[in-house]
This record gives C-alpha cells, sequence and structure tokens, in this order.
C-alpha cells in the first residue's frame, strides 16, 4: 500500500507533507482546504509548563510531536475548541514554536485530520483483504468506515453539530479524500477492472453514499440491516 500511496501523491499537484508516528510511514499527501473552520484562538489560562514537558524532540520529529498533540486536543475539545495556543499549552511550548511548524491554525487541523483519514485508509485496506468478492469488499469497507469513524476520537468530532456544515461535506469529496478512498480500496478497483475515470466516479459515489449515511442516519438500522441494504443498493449502483 506504501508504494501506492506515494505514487499517487506524488503525481498530484501542490503536495504538502504529512507525517505519520514512530511506527507509521512518512508519506506525500495532497494540500487542500480540508474541513476547517474560523474560531478564535484565544489564549487559555495560564499554566506552568516545562517546554515540551522536559523531553524536547530533535528537530525532524518536532512537528510529528505538535501533531501528536493537536490531535489529544481535537479529540478532547472539538475542532472549534482547539487553536494554537491550546497546542503549545499542551505541548509545553510558546506560540511561536508552533507557528515554525504550521504556518496558521487551518494548517494545523487540516494536517490532524489527513493524518486521521490517511491511518483509517490504511485500517480500511487491512479489513477488506479478507473478504474474496469485490461486492462484499464495497460493503465492508463502508461498514467498516462508519463503525470507525464514529469510534475515532478526532474524526468523530467532525461530525458533531458544532462543527459539521457544507464546508465539512466540500472537503470530504476534494481530491485528497477521493485519492485516500482509492488507495484504501485499491483491491476493489482492481478487481472490478475498472479504468482510471470508472475508478475515480465509483469512489466519489462511494464517499457521497457514506456522508450521507454520517450525516443522515435515519431510519437506523442494526448491523445486518444496513449490510443487506448496502448489498441491494450499493452494490448494483458500483456495477459488481
Amino acid at each position: 500500500m506504501g508504494g501506492r500511496l506515494v505514487a499517487l501523491v506524488n503525481d498530484a499537484k501542490d503536495p504538502g507533507r504529512c507525517y505519520e508516528g514512530r511506527t507509521r510511514r512518512v508519506c506525500r499527501v495532497v494540500r487542500h482546504e480540508f474541513m476547517t473552520h474560523s474560531s478564535v484562538d484565544e489564549e487559555p489560562p495560564a499554566k506552568q509548563r516545562e517546554a515540551w514537558d522536559g523531553d524536547p524532540p530533535h528537530r525532524t520529529a518536532a512537528r510529528e510531536r505538535l501533531l501528536e498533540v493537536a490531535a489529544v486536543c481535537v479529540a478532547r475539545d472539538g475542532i472549534v475548541g482547539t487553536g494554537i495556543a491550546h497546542v503549545a499549552l499542551e505541548a509545553g511550548v510558546s506560540r511561536p514554536t508552533v507557528y515554525r511548524y504550521f504556518k496558521d491554525r487551518d494548517e494545523l487541523i487540516r494536517s490532524v485530520l489527513l493524518q486521521a483519514g490517511l491511518r483509517l485508509a490504511n485500517e480500511v485496506q487491512e479489513h477488506i483483504r479478507a473478504f474474496a468478492d469485490p461486492g462484499e469488499k464495497a460493503v465492508a469497507a463502508t461498514l467498516f468506515t462508519l463503525q470507525a469513524i464514529e469510534e475515532n476520537p478526532v474524526l468523530r468530532q467532525v461530525w458533531r453539530p458544532a462543527t459539521f456544515d457544507a464546508t465539512v461535506l466540500q472537503g470530504f469529496t476534494q481530491p485528497a479524500s477521493i485519492m485516500f478512498t482509492r488507495v484504501a480500496l485499491a483491491e476493489i478497483i482492481d478487481a472490478a477492472g475498472w479504468d482510471e475515470e470508472e475508478a475515480a466516479e465509483s469512489m466519489e459515489f462511494m464517499l457521497r453514499v457514506s456522508l450521507s449515511l454520517l450525516a443522515t442516519p435515519e431510519p437506523r438500522r442494526t448491523e445486518e440491516e444496513l449490510r443487506q441494504f448496502l448489498r441491494r443498493r450499493l452494490v448494483p449502483a458500483l456495477g459488481l
């Protein structure tokens, strides 16, 4: 998967850098406006903290550390409630230190969400390998994604009422999101024999189905009921 992801992203225009943790790969991702919201970056109450909690990282690891801290803040305080000052306080560094690695709050939040999206793409790809039929892979991928987003403390914040709006929807169907979907579901694309255009449309369609189920979950269905629903509707729509 790593080689496929790197090849896909290196072909993209205006690449940015996405850093994963110690056990994750370093890859390149598309820089784009992705599910960010403006909020006042208010200075949190003063709190005595030793810089980097007494464990300053090497320069190459500093951005990674800040992303990890920012993810903790997003999971705890939400997207709107997370700002540069909050991340600096949590990391035990100054605000200028955070700005050294992220030009503004939007880039910081976007990077956190992109990293969470990449991790989810890896998990989906691993999960669907257990299914032989491409239609069953598509159903399993959709079910797994819905559950994973609900259980992921960072991605779950995107769907909170205070955050969710049309801007969020727009971010999910932009090129980087479609690219992540293509990486995660590469086995479906290969098994179906789709060309580039068919693959792009199919991945966009699967994204839109998932968006709809996340945004408007009513009527509620059990996992098995939803599985059967996707078999009847999603699989034929994909031509699988």
